[in-house]
């Protein structure tokens, strides 16, 4: 592989930045991947209601993607998939 992508490392940027906001609440090492994938499943339906507003509110939807992919990754770490 060459290396990350540009849109890649711009998106994990996010992520972090989204991940930080929300250091008050203690992490996820200890969340049951059912409750994860509750919360996943919830913010997929925030980024449906972003992606229904015209014209797109870009920061809104970046924000809820990253949301999305935050929960994505902490289910797969919880479940050992990230050691």
């Amino acid at each position: 592989m060459n290396g990350i992508r540009k849109e890649v490392t711009a998106f994990a940027q996010i992520m972090e930045e989204m991940l930080q906001q929300n250091d008050y609440k203690g992490g996820w090492s200890k969340c049951n991947p059912q409750w994860l994938l509750m919360r996943l499943q919830q913010e997929v339906e925030e980024l449906d209601a972003e992606l229904s507003v015209t014209p797109f509110n870009q920061e809104n939807i970046r924000k809820e993607a990253a949301d999305v992919a935050n929960f994505a990754m902490m289910v797969v770490d919880v479940c050992g998939g990230l050691e």
